[in-house]
Formats: structure tokens, C-alpha cells, sequence
């Protein structure tokens, strides 16, 4: 072997294998940002994507695919560090896994598009507890560990040849933690009858029940007539529309038999299944439904010589109802 080439493989073997690899990639930024604000009432946020290249982009539009964690608290220099435990989060629990079923909007340069969601919803009725932290919120899919995400996990959606899993937004805790709690319905301040409920969760509006509970306050006993079909209740859908669902509303005949005694203190509860009182149609969308329960009694029971008998309507307070599973339709979009 000549000089000139033994000289070229003992510089080629003293040079670290680093210096020989490709430079690391340099990512690139995603032509997509997010915005989180406050939606049109409050327990409800307004999230938007807004386009900052300066060519259409096309993305995915799926309220399912936001959710946000609580933000480390900022430990001083010199401080030990304090174990805080699993920091406050909500995801949509029906989350979609990849964008093959997920609607598109297509985004014009510096375009915005927003909906909203109920924060009931993504957090599947059970808000966690925040502090102080901001929060940090997040809009795609599970990034992976390694590598860049997959086109069936990008919420970019056009044809170039990046991906994009998630983009982030900072926002204070305000955001999510000023819910209105549900005011109680307005009546006579001395009902001789309360009326509560309690809401719930389910797949769908077969599964839905809501437990009702009439409370005697009082020191002294009272009495009413008590069949089940003498609740109804007013339903507000996602959209804000009110529904009347009083299918099985019917006033019992006065019987004897039928009335209830309801002592000091005491209450009687039955779980009713909305589907059965509303229109068919009324849970077909997934999200939050509001609904106020109210019980009438006509009957006085004179004819029994009862001296304290409830006669009116008692109504409830607005408990919410999801529904996690139906038509997704986009609440309040908005294009800007």
C-alpha cells in the first residue's frame, strides 16, 4: 500500500464515528397552532386552530382529540424537589386513535378554525381538583417515543410528507376551574317537598339514568300521591336547544293507596331512564345534555282526611347527562 493511501485510512479511522454520522434532522414547526379560550357559558372552552404558513393546510377537526394536564409546580433554585404525585389531567375517553374516521377542515392562509366543548365532557363528568399551575393543552394524538408520528396519526392531513402528532397551548386554570355550579330551581321557600337529582354517563341514551330523590325538610310528616309517571323532565342539548320530555307524564287517579307517607326528614328516590321520558332523537349527538327534573302532584287527599299534603310542581336543579358515544357534530363552529 502506497504512503499517500496508508496516510488517508489512518485519518479516516482516527475520525470519531460521530463526526461521520448525518446531523441530527432539525424538526420542523408545525403549520398549525392552538388556541384555548373561554367558550359561550361558563364550564365550556373555545379551542381553535389557526393556519401560520402561508399555504392551505388541511387538518383534523375532532373537539375529541384536546385534553390538558396541570403544569409542574416551579421549585426554586436550591430547593428540593417534592414528589406532587400524578398531576390533574383530562382526556375525552373516546379519544380517536388514529384520524382515518375524523372530519377535515381545510384552512386557508392565517385562517381560524374553532368549536367548543363542555368541559363536563371531556373530563367524563369527574373535573379533577387545580390549583395555581397553568395548564398545559394539548390537541392530537399520542406522540411517539421514538421517531415521527405516522399520516394515520398526524393531524395534519394533506399530502406533505411531515407529520405532526400534537401542538400545545398555555392557559390558566381559570379556563376549566370557573364551572357555574348548577343553581337550584327557584320556588316557594316553604315547599313542604325538595326536589334533587343526580346525572350520569353512558354510551349511549339507553344508558342513561337519572336518579331522582324527593326530601321532606320538615319536622312533621307529609304526605303525597307517588307514581313514577308523574316526572318529567326539560332537556337543553349541547346546542342549547330546551326539549320537553314529558311522554310518560300522567296524573295517577287519587287512591288511597297510592299516597305516600313521607315522615320528618325523611326522602324517597326512584331512577328514571330519560330515554323513555324524550323524543327519540333527543340523545343522538354525543356531548353534554342539561337536564331539570320536576315532580307534580294535584292530588290533596281531603277525601282521606290528610291534613298535610303536597299539591304543586318541585323542580331540580340542572344535573348533566352524557352521552360519549353518537353523532359527532361540531358545536358552535366558527371559521375566522
Amino acid at each position: 500500500m502506497s504512503h499517500p493511501a496508508r496516510s488517508l485510512l489512518f485519518t479516516l479511522l482516527c475520525i470519531p464515528s460521530a463526526a461521520l454520522a448525518d446531523p441530527p434532522a432539525v424538526p420542523v414547526p408545525a403549520p398549525v397552532a392552538l388556541e384555548v379560550g373561554e367558550g359561550s357559558s361558563p364550564g365550556r372552552l373555545r379551542f381553535a386552530l389557526r393556519n401560520v404558513t402561508g399555504a392551505p393546510v388541511e387538518v383534523v377537526a375532532d373537539r375529541r382529540l384536546l385534553s390538558f394536564v396541570a403544569t409542574p409546580p416551579v421549585v426554586p433554585a436550591g430547593v428540593r424537589r417534592r414528589r406532587t404525585g400524578r398531576l390533574p389531567r383530562c382526556a375525552h375517553d373516546q379519544r380517536p386513535a388514529i384520524n382515518e374516521f375524523s372530519s377535515r377542515v381545510m384552512l386557508e392562509p392565517g385562517q381560524r378554525y374553532s368549536e367548543e366543548i363542555d368541559v363536563d365532557d371531556l373530563c367524563g363528568l369527574r373535573v379533577p381538583a387545580l390549583g395555581a399551575q397553568p395548564l398545559e393543552f394539548h390537541y392530537g394524538f399520542t406522540p411517539p417515543r421514538r421517531g415521527r408520528a405516522s399520516h394515520a396519526r398526524s393531524i395534519v392531513t394533506d399530502e406533505r410528507a411531515e407529520t405532526f402528532a400534537d401542538i400545545t397551548a398555555v392557559a390558566p386554570p381559570s379556563l376549566v376551574s370557573a364551572r357555574a355550579p348548577d343553581a337550584a330551581a327557584e320556588g316557594p321557600s316553604r315547599a313542604l317537598l325538595s326536589l334533587t337529582a343526580r346525572g350520569s354517563s353512558a354510551s349511549s341514551a339507553a344508558g342513561l339514568r337519572v336518579s331522582v330523590t324527593l326530601r321532606n325538610p320538615s319536622v312533621q310528616a307529609v304526605w303525597t300521591l307517588l307514581r313514577p309517571t308523574q316526572f318529567s323532565f326539560v332537556v337543553t342539548d349541547p346546542e342549547g336547544r330546551e326539549v320537553a320530555c314529558d311522554a310518560l307524564l300522567r296524573q295517577p287517579a287519587p287512591l288511597r293507596d297510592l299516597f305516600v307517607r313521607l315522615p320528618a326528614r325523611g326522602r324517597r328516590s326512584y331512577t328514571l331512564l330519560p330515554s323513555m321520558h324524550c323524543p327519540a332523537s333527543t340523545f343522538q349527538s354525543a356531548g353534554i345534555y342539561r337536564a331539570r327534573a320536576s315532580f307534580e302532584s294535584r292530588a290533596d287527599g281531603e277525601a282521606f282526611g290528610m291534613q298535610r299534603v303536597f299539591t304543586g310542581i318541585a323542580e331540580s336543579a340542572s344535573v348533566p347527562l352524557r352521552v360519549s358515544r353518537g353523532q359527532i357534530v361540531p358545536q358552535r363552529p366558527r371559521y375566522e
